[in-house]
C-alpha cells in the first residue's frame, strides 16, 4: 500500500494509513477474544489484506508485484487459510460457553461457502473502503454517499455473517442442544438418555434433515423417544413444531463431536 499513497495528496497518505492501522489493531483484537462476534469480525478483516494489496499493485504500477509484495500477498493468503480453518472456528465458537458447557461449530452448504459468503463479504466492506478512498481524494460528496450507503451494505453483511458463526451444537449435562437459526425458530435439546445412536447417517436414511444441505460427513443423533422441534416459519408465515426421532446435522469437525459426545456418556456408533 505504501507504493499505491506514495505521491498522493497528505490528506490520501493521512486518511489511508489511519485507515489500514485501524485495520490492523481491529484484526489483532479480534484475534485475541474468542467469541463468535470475533471470529465474525476476524472473518470479514483476513481476506483484506489480498484485496488492498491487489488494488495497490493496480494503482501503483501495472506491473507484476516485487518479491517482497509476492511474499505478502502468500503471507496474507495463509492468514485467510488459517482464520477460516475449522479447528479456529470451533476454538471461537467455544469461546462463548459456560459452566460445563461444549460448543461445537457447524458447517454451513457448499452454495454457501463458495459464492453466497464472497459476494456477501465484497458487499459488506467495499462501498465503506470505497466511501474511504472518495475521502482520501477529497471527493466529499461522492465519499459522504457511499459512506451512508456503505454503512447499511455493512450492517446488513455483518449480520448475514454472523448468522454463520452462531450455529453450533451445545453440549451440556442433560444432551446435547442444536443451535440453528438458518433452519430452527429455537434451540433444539436432544435429551442424553433418549439418544440411542450418534454417528454418520446411512445413504438410505429417512431422518429429518437439520443439516442446512452442507456437503461433507453427515451425522445422524436416532432418540428412543421423539423429541419437538420448531422448524422455521415456511411461507404461511407460521411455525409449524413437529416431533422426530432421528436427525441430521453437519458439526464442521465430526471426528471432534463424537469424541465429546462419547466422553459424555452418549452412545456413539462410529464407521
Amino acid at each position: 500500500m505504501a507504493a499505491a499513497l506514495s505521491g498522493q495528496p497528505e490528506l490520501a497518505v493521512w486518511v489511508g494509513g489511519v485507515t489500514l492501522w485501524f485495520l490492523w489493531g481491529a484484526g489483532l483484537l479480534c484475534s485475541l477474544i474468542q467469541t463468535p462476534v470475533a471470529l465474525t469480525a476476524l472473518r470479514i478483516c483476513a481476506p483484506l489484506p489480498i484485496l488492498l494489496g491487489l488494488t495497490s499493485v493496480a494503482i501503483a504500477s501495472p506491473t507484476l508485484p516485487s518479491p517482497l509484495g509476492w511474499a505478502g500477498l502468500a503471507t496474507a493468503t495463509l492468514l485467510v487459510v488459517l482464520v477460516f480453518t475449522a479447528e479456529l472456528g470451533d476454538g471461537f465458537v467455544n469461546g462463548s460457553s459456560y459452566g460445563d458447557e461444549r460448543r461445537m461449530a457447524l458447517r454451513p452448504s457448499a452454495a454457501v461457502l463458495f459464492g453466497a459468503v464472497e459476494l456477501v463479504w465484497l458487499l459488506t466492506v467495499c462501498p465503506l473502503l470505497a466511501a474511504v478512498w472518495m475521502l482520501a481524494t477529497a471527493n466529499w460528496i461522492a465519499a459522504g454517499i457511499l459512506a451512508v450507503l456503505g454503512s447499511v451494505s455493512f450492517w446488513l453483511g455483518w449480520r448475514t455473517l454472523y448468522r454463520l458463526s452462531q450455529r453450533w451444537v451445545v453440549f451440556v449435562p442433560a444432551g446435547m442442544t442444536l443451535v440453528d437459526p438458518s433452519v430452527l425458530s429455537e434451540p433444539t435439546l436432544f435429551r442424553r438418555d433418549t439418544i440411542t445412536r450418534l454417528g454418520p447417517a446411512p445413504e438410505d436414511t429417512a431422518a429429518r434433515d437439520l443439516s442446512s444441505g452442507a456437503s461433507g460427513l453427515i451425522l445422524q443423533v436416532d432418540l428412543n423417544l421423539p423429541a419437538p422441534l420448531l422448524p422455521l416459519a415456511g411461507r404461511s408465515g407460521i411455525a409449524e413444531p413437529v416431533e422426530v426421532t432421528s436427525a441430521l446435522i453437519a458439526p464442521t469437525r465430526p471426528g471432534a463431536l463424537l469424541a465429546e459426545a462419547e466422553r459424555r456418556g452418549i452412545a456413539v456408533q462410529r464407521l
